[in-house]
């Protein structure tokens, strides 16, 4: 998936993304798919998860689609790192500090979008 979408980024025609902002997008899809498949039906066995990307000249739009959380009625949402030392529990942390917006799909489907915008490049 970090692959998928920078190479879509560098790819793209219509932008020219700064490396920061590849490298922030590239960290924060790792993110959002290793809680895909943490958190999901998505991580069972045989099943999946589907990222879009969506992107010009002022920014990006990555959606992550997955399967229902395996807590029912669970939502991804920020939760400030009990432990500085701890492995685990900052994803959505680092996600809410570099995207520009993110949140999750409508009701009808599963998933987290994030939205990274730039200043353009004249």
């Amino acid at each position: 998936a970090r692959r998928f979408v920078t190479g879509m980024l560098r790819l793209c025609p219509q932008t020219s993304a700064p490396d920061e902002v590849v490298h922030r997008v590239e960290l924060i899809v790792s993110e959002l798919c290793t809680n895909a498949i943490r958190h999901t039906r998505s991580g069972d066995p045989g099943q999946k998860f589907h990222v879009h990307v969506c992107t010009d000249e002022r920014g990006v739009h990555v959606e992550v689609r997955t399967l229902p959380p395996r807590r029912p009625r669970s939502v991804p949402r920020v939760v400030p790192p009990e432990d500085p030392f701890s492995e685990h529990g900052r994803g959505m942390f680092l996600v809410d500090q570099w995207a520009t917006q993110w949140g999750t799909l409508s009701p009808r489907e599963n998933g987290v979008y994030f939205l990274l915008a730039w200043e353009p490049s004249d």
